[in-house]
């Protein structure tokens, strides 16, 4: 091939592929104006509208099958001795991994396997912020919240309600993916109810003062007082240790573990009796790190608020900690679980 022949050559081969750039980037600009115009909350397939179970895996098991047979373990081994249930307002439910509060999350969601609802429930979980500061509390942008036993549903309609009444935030994907105390209730709801039998409108709850707690709790007693709702208030109690910078120990109680279980039995006591002023007195008194504390606050409003309060029942059901602590050097969490209910 003579050298003028071979140039030629070259210059269209750089033209057919400046060409095929050219189509390349047309289309990739057709496709990115196409994205545009998609409404946000309608793109599953790139998973922008979807909550992923980022915790299976590592604080509960990501199969499918086992997670199941350890939840079934759990809610058999569990007891349900409260029998004057006539309707299970609101659960209050630890949120560790399940190796540690599983067994104790299983008291509650017992009493939802014993009395399921009558129709397809609206579930409120409120879960404190361990990783984001906020001032309010945050609604979900998320239409989908995944976990291995199936998708659950955000309620949409409800998520827009509160957003417009303008004290809610809204909290981002990785805020949200990052938090663990709603996606800890997750598995135990769909397990029990069946994905398509209820949706969840979960609320992170932030660093709020007592003047926030009382609005949220105005606010959502409205839907607390429902017969299609059910609320989860995600907590653990006291967190104990250096490593909490907290080691508050009466030794006139005994051991430090049962310093730690009398001392979270007088909060236990005060939410029973639904004693808001007293609760925040007992918080004020012994600082104890119930990372939760806000979640109930705004429970005891709704209580205060709903227009059966005289009806209704709080009863701690289960008490457990991660770790009998008897040395200084060691540390503990602890789990409660309750229910609140009508009387029969």
């Amino acid at each position: 091939m003579s050298k003028q022949s071979e140039e030629e050559s070259q210059q269209l081969q750089q033209k057919e592929e400046e060409q095929q750039n050219s189509q390349i980037i047309q289309q990739e600009d057709k496709t990115e104006q196409q994205l545009q115009q998609i409404p946000y909350v309608h793109m599953l397939n790139n998973k922008y509208n979807v909550r992923e179970a980022v915790h299976a895996g590592s604080w509960y098991s990501s199969k499918s099958n086992e997670l199941k047979i350890q939840i079934n373990c759990w809610l058999e081994q569990a007891k349900a001795e409260v029998t004057t249930v006539a309707q299970l307002k609101a659960l209050v439910v630890p949120h560790a991994g399940y190796a540690y509060s599983g067994p104790t999350a299983a008291f509650s969601y017992k009493y939802l396997k014993k009395y399921p609802p009558s129709e397809k429930l609206k579930v409120f979980i409120l879960g404190p912020c361990h990783y984001v500061y906020i001032t309010q509390c945050c609604l979900t942008r998320q239409e989908i919240y995944e976990t291995p036993l199936g998708n659950i549903k955000v309620d949409l309609e409800t998520v827009k309600q509160l957003h417009e009444q303008g004290l809610f935030e809204q909290s981002d994907k990785d805020a949200e993916e990052e938090e663990h105390s709603i996606e800890m209730q997750l598995p135990f709801l769909a397990h029990i109810l069946g994905t398509d039998n209820f949706t969840i409108i979960p609320i992170m709850v932030g660093s709020i003062d007592a003047k926030s707690e009382e609005y949220y709790g105005r606010l959502l007693s409205e839907y607390f007082d429902m017969d299609d709702t059910l609320f989860i208030i995600s907590t653990d109690f006291c967190h104990w240790g250096t490593k909490f910078a907290y080691t508050y120990f009466n030794s006139a109680d005994g051991e430090i573990f049962e310093s730690i279980e009398k001392l979270d039995q007088k909060a236990m006591e005060h939410i029973e009796l639904h004693d808001l002023d007293k609760f925040n007195d007992y918080l004020r008194e012994y600082e104890n790190n119930i990372c939760g504390k806000h979640c109930i606050a705004i429970l005891l409003h709704c209580i205060a608020m709903s227009q059966n309060t005289h009806m209704m029942e709080t009863k701690f059901i289960r008490y457990a900690q991660s770790c009998l602590v008897r040395d200084k050097k060691d540390s503990s969490v602890s789990y409660a679980a309750a229910i609140t209910f009508l009387e029969d």
